[in-house]
C-alpha cells in the first residue's frame, strides 16, 4: 500500500479534526455554546391520567370537595337555579369552558348556562370526548410568550440564556395548543445539571479535534 505524501496526510488529519470539532459543536452531544435546554412534553387524548393534567388550567373548573352544584347536575341532569346559587357555583363560572371531576369518573363536561329574566339560570353539563376536552382546556401558543412559542414550535431548544416567558407557563399550568398538537409542560436542563460523563466526552472530543488540527499544521 503506497504511503501518503505530506499534503495528503495534512488533508486527512485536518478533515478528521474538523469533523470531530463539528461533532462537539453541532452533534446531538450538544453545542459548546449552549447552556440551557428546553424539551417540550406532549399530551394526547389517550394520555394516562388526562383528567389530572386537565384539572389545573385556568379554563378548567376542578370539582372536588367544595363543588356542590355540578355533581348534582351531572347525576340528575339540567336544573334551574337562582342567580345567587349560580354565582356561587364555581363550575359554571363564565370563564370556565371545561368541568373535571378528578379521580372520580374520569369524564369531561362542557358547562352550559342559560339566563332568564326572572333572575334564574338553567345550568347543564354536556359530556365531551377527551379530544374535545383538550381543545376546551388549552391555550393557543400565540397567546403565550415567545419563549413558550419557540419550545412548542421546535420541540427542543438549546440556548445560551433562559427563554423569556417559560416560568409563566409553569405558573399557569396551561395546556398549550400548536398546529393541531397539545403540550402539557416542558423539561429544562442547564449545563450545571448535565451528566458528568457526557461533559467529559465533549471535552475529550474537543481536545482531540484541536490536537488533530494542530498536528496537521505541523506536517511539512
Amino acid at each position: 500500500m503506497p504511503s501518503l505524501d505530506p499534503p495528503q496526510q495534512r488533508l486527512i488529519l485536518l478533515s478528521l479534526g474538523t469533523a470531530v470539532l463539528f461533532a462537539v459543536v453541532f452533534a446531538p452531544l450538544g453545542s459548546v455554546f449552549w447552556t440551557y435546554e428546553y424539551t417540550v412534553e406532549p399530551i394526547e387524548p389517550t394520555t394516562a391520567g388526562l383528567d389530572g393534567w386537565l384539572s389545573w388550567p385556568e379554563k378548567t373548573a376542578m370539582c372536588a370537595g367544595s363543588c356542590t352544584l355540578a355533581p348534582t347536575v351531572r347525576d340528575d341532569g339540567p336544573r334551574v337555579v337562582s342567580e345567587s346559587t349560580y354565582s356561587g357555583a364555581n363550575a359554571f363560572d363564565r370563564e370556565k369552558t371545561l368541568v373535571v371531576f378528578p379521580n372520580n369518573d374520569h369524564a369531561f363536561y362542557r358547562p352550559n348556562a342559560t339566563h332568564y329574566e326572572n333572575d334564574t339560570v338553567r345550568v347543564a353539563l354536556t359530556p365531551v370526548s377527551n379530544a374535545t376536552a383538550l381543545k376546551l382546556a388549552s391555550t393557543p401558543a400565540s397567546d403565550l410568550p415567545r419563549g413558550v412559542q419557540r419550545i412548542v414550535r421546535e420541540g427542543t431548544v438549546r440556548t445560551s440564556r433562559p427563554l423569556i416567558g417559560t416560568e409563566f407557563w409553569k405558573r399557569t399550568d396551561a395546556v398549550v395548543s400548536y398546529d393541531g398538537s397539545y403540550y402539557r409542560d416542558y423539561v429544562a436542563t442547564d449545563r450545571e445539571n448535565m451528566n458528568g460523563a457526557m461533559f467529559m466526552v465533549r471535552i475529550t472530543l474537543l481536545f482531540t479535534g484541536v490536537g488533530l488540527c494542530y498536528w496537521a499544521g505541523r506536517i511539512d
